[in-house]
């Protein structure tokens, strides 16, 4: 019901304020602060990072993956409610339409993954697998941490690729520093990744970075989850 309302209701806000608003320079205006003020409450990750927890496969957030697709939708009522109140050509309304399609095309295709529910991170005994493409262990070189602390990424190096695989964190429901851990423990250990997927193995693997950290004296990054007996 939540993700139905953060698709539905800004692109329903902005056809209201088409219909309501007297010409085109204050419907844009009022259309732009209502996507502004939908992407500050809803369109970003908000609070902490989320916990670390034994998995395999890491989801991008229903919530945030909705509210990108409402702000896509209400962009295109925008452009189209805006060419429309400006002008009367037919040329220049087609011309709206097709840049429209644009923002609409990324509104469907955040649809498509939210109704798929498809990892953003999958580990597998054979490789990694980021947003649906494969990259074998042998071809991963380097995991790291890099950014700052207000936007951080994890940048996945691999042999034949000169620009790294990114993750950011508004894109992935995990904590970032807990995947690096985990990336960079199997990539230097390869004969640990024929039990990626097992139960025991993700209790194993999952208590071996927390004691790790602990033993070094990292008290901050990922909060850890208790795993039910």
């Amino acid at each position: 019901m939540r993700a139905t309302a953060l698709i539905v209701v800004p692109p329903l806000l902005v056809a209201v304020a088409a219909a309501l608003m007297p010409g085109y320079v204050v419907f844009t205006l009022a259309a732009l602060a209502i996507i502004t003020l939908g992407h500050l409450l809803f369109g970003r990750r908000r609070g902490d990072e989320p916990p670390a927890r034994p998995a395999w496969e890491f989801f991008a957030p229903a919530d945030l993956l909705a509210a990108r697709a409402g702000t896509a939708f209400a962009t295109a009522v925008t452009w189209v409610g805006t060419i429309i109140l400006s002008t009367e050509s037919r040329i220049w309304s087609a011309f709206a339409v097709v840049v429209a399609a644009l923002p609409v095309a990324v509104g469907v295709q955040l649809l498509v993954r939210l109704r798929r529910g498809g990892s953003v991170v999958r580990l597998t005994p054979s490789g990694v697998e980021v947003r649906g493409r494969m990259y074998p262990w042998e071809r991963i070189t380097t995991v790291e941490l890099n950014g700052d602390r207000a936007v951080p990424r994890l940048d996945l190096f691999l042999t034949a690729r000169r620009a790294p695989v990114q993750v950011r964190p508004e894109g992935i429901d995990a904590s970032l520093l807990f995947l690096v851990d985990l990336l960079g423990y199997y990539q230097s250990h390869p004969r640990s990744r024929g039990a990626i997927g097992t139960p025991p193995e993700a209790e194993r693997i999952y208590g071996l970075l927390l004691n790790a950290r602990l033993a070094a004296g990292l008290r901050g990054g990922p909060r850890p989850i208790l795993i039910a007996s």
